[in-house]
């Protein structure tokens, strides 16, 4: 395990004896900074059900996405109110949670239904997980970090072309909202826990 699953693990151990209920942790933090990677070494360790941020990216047509600002961005590139309702809400009431994904390979629409079992612990991670509109839900807010040459090196292998020079392209858009929402609305100082993903 690495020094940052042990961190937030401890954590975790430390609310369990504290309440019977459900534990929900959010993993937050820039693109491509380890929040996946952190969220699977959780699941192995203390059993928790993991929902995905990105599964929850809003279908809407990209006209429409290109013309929201930084703020826009913030509030409407992920179904944040889905995923409170069709997901958090469901499980912290130990309840299966059923809902679709955005369907990453067509770029467009929704996957057919899945179901994630109800857990003590529920792990959300992605960018956003820790927006105030979730902040009744979180017990444990974690900011995920490694150094921008490492989230820069992680987004360039992804499959996804990275598109620096476009202002108006995908990730200058995505790195605006990002910045505005961990500048503005989460800064650094706000969170429960802050990690390393190289640790």
């Amino acid at each position: 395990m690495t020094a940052a699953a042990r961190v937030v693990t401890d954590a975790i151990r430390k609310l369990q004896r504290r309440t019977t209920a459900v534990i929900v942790v959010a993993l937050d933090g820039r693109s491509g900074a380890g929040k996946s990677t952190l969220a699977a070494a959780l699941a192995a360790t203390v059993d928790a059900a993991t929902v995905h941020v990105d599964d929850f990216y809003r279908d809407i047509p990209e006209a429409d996405r290109l013309e929201l600002s930084p703020a826009q961005g913030v509030d409407r590139y992920f179904d944040w109110e889905r995923l409170r309702d069709e997901a958090l809400t469901t499980l912290v009431r130990r309840e299966r949670a059923c809902f679709r994904r955005f369907d990453w390979v067509a770029g467009r629409g929704l996957t057919s239904s899945v179901t994630l079992q109800p857990r003590d612990i529920v792990v959300v991670e992605g960018v956003y997980s820790a927006r105030p509109e979730l902040y009744d839900l979180l017990d444990l807010t974690v900011l995920v970090e490694t150094t921008n040459e490492e989230r820069e090196r992680r987004r360039h292998q992804r499959s996804r072309t990275v598109s620096r020079d476009d202002p108006h392209g995908w990730d200058a858009r995505w790195d605006a909202a990002e910045l505005l929402y961990f500048e503005a609305i989460r800064p650094r100082n706000t969170f429960d826990l802050i990690v390393s993903s190289n640790a």
